[in-house]
């Protein structure tokens, strides 16, 4: 990876078929309909929406290879390298630069909570095994949610090039920030609901799935291109998806949104809940809303 990543980085949703078992064969569709939306980079099974810890890391490492071959070098890979085990991390770091990614993405350790000292081992021991830029991922709805200070501390081993913070606080996104985005230790994305205020605080960007990539990229281009107007305007898109009439997560909407616009990733994996008839209504109008492309 020649050029650092900014703005929009894609999570690729994860296809499940009828059976619950991984549907190998419809990853490029995914793909290509991640990309039909717009980003600047892509993630193959590293987030939570990605349903990554539902996932076993052969099947993980398919993923990987999977979406490397139907990116092929139109934008950055980064794969999902995480999991409670470091032996299993370390088999899937070797997977990943064999597969040819451009770069890791790690969340820490889910299941038993790992205090601050084994986060910073772990992404130690990651740092130490690859050449590749790592991405530090703080999801807190799959693993522990980071303390700020722990961050930092991570922030600051070499290797690592890029965080993202999942929660919505301002005041830690502004404290991320200041102490590693401005400090110089790496990049710092958020989420779609904060991606303008991070862009105006000077931040890189944000990691979001297709479809919200649509109005994400306006806000990205817009912001960019100075058109403060139309960044907002986009980004109030974000204050409706997902719709009210949706109970489920962010990884069932996401789904929904991706065979509505004609691509087959079946639901989420069992035991998990897919989105009713009045979320998938509420789902298309949406799309419709905000002219998703349909593949």
């Amino acid at each position: 990876m020649t050029e650092p990543i900014t703005g929009v980085v894609a999570p690729v949703v994860t296809p499940i078929n009828e059976h619950g078992d991984l549907a190998v064969d419809r990853v490029a569709d995914s793909v290509a309909f991640t990309l039909e939306c717009g980003c600047h980079a892509v993630v193959a099974s590293g987030t939570g929406v990605q349903e990554t810890a539902a996932l076993a890391p052969e099947e993980r490492k398919t993923l990987i290879s999977e979406t490397v071959d139907a990116v092929d070098g139109r934008k950055p890979v980064l794969a999902g390298v995480s999991y409670p085990a470091q032996s299993v991390v370390s088999d899937l770091v070797s997977h990943a630069e064999d597969a040819g990614v451009d770069g890791l993405l790690a969340m820490p350790p889910w299941g038993m909570p790992p205090s601050h000292d084994a986060i910073v081992r772990y992404y130690e021991a990651i740092a130490a095994e690859t050449e590749l830029p790592i991405l530090v991922y703080n999801n807190p709805a799959v693993t522990v949610d980071m303390a700020k200070e722990t961050m930092l501390a991570v922030a600051r081993i070499d290797g690592v090039e890029y965080v993202k913070e999942s929660s919505r606080d301002w005041q830690k996104v502004g404290w991320l920030l200041e102490r590693i985005h401005h400090a110089g230790h790496a990049e710092v994305f958020t989420t779609m609901d904060v991606l303008l205020p991070t862009l105006q605080a000077g931040g890189s960007g944000a990691v979001v799935p297709a479809p919200a990539t649509v109005p994400a990229m306006r806000v990205y281009e817009a912001y960019r291109d100075g058109d403060l107007e139309t960044a907002v305007r986009a980004q109030r898109s974000f204050g409706t998806f997902p719709p009210d009439e949706v109970t489920t997560g962010l990884t069932a909407v996401c789904k929904a949104a991706t065979r509505l616009s004609g691509v087959d990733v079946g639901p989420p994996r069992p035991p998990y809940d897919d989105v009713g008839d009045d979320g998938l209504a509420a789902i298309d109008a949406w799309l419709d809303e905000q002219d998703v492309p349909t593949l």
